[in-house]
């Protein structure tokens, strides 16, 4: 089994970590749905974005990652977004994603409104942490995806 779940700001991230999470984030986007475009991106640099990753069987090897960032568009002062949810694929299956947005939510707590673009197709993953489709299935790089919200309690 994976290892535990890791988090922190760009600022606090090492080389090794930067280097896994790009990768890991390229194979799976990039390579593997075949989807050229700029995973990078300055939300990743923004003080407030938290990364989450777990390690494979090295520092340079990460196996599952996602971003939380503030959601600046909503307007509400906790108003967040998660984003670059994936995981190799070696590693699909195990309950890895679930680890790692349970370990999100936690960290935002009930009182945070969020929302994501979920891929389509794992609209019911996310279901199970509370969210809920809203609006129209859109195509974002060529993949269908459906806004979803967990609202604040």
């Amino acid at each position: 089994m994976a290892g535990d779940i890791k988090r922190g700001t760009f600022a606090e991230l090492d080389g090794a970590a930067v280097f896994a999470l790009s990768r890991l984030r390229q194979s799976v986007f990039v390579v593997e749905q075949e989807c050229a475009y700029p995973d990078l991106d300055d939300y990743d640099l923004e003080p407030e974005t938290v990364h989450f990753w777990v390690e494979g069987s090295g520092a340079t090897e990460a196996v599952a990652c996602l971003r939380v960032l503030r959601d600046r568009d909503s307007g509400e002062a906790e108003a967040w977004k998660i984003g670059r949810v994936c995981c190799a694929l070696t590693e699909r299956g195990t309950g890895l994603s679930a680890r790692l947005m349970q370990a999100a939510m936690d960290a935002l707590g009930p009182e945070a409104e969020v929302t994501l673009g979920a891929q389509t197709y794992a609209a019911g993953f996310y279901r199970k942490f509370g969210f809920v489709e809203e609006g129209e299935e859109y195509l974002e790089d060529g993949i269908k995806h459906m806004q979803m919200r967990r609202a604040a309690k």
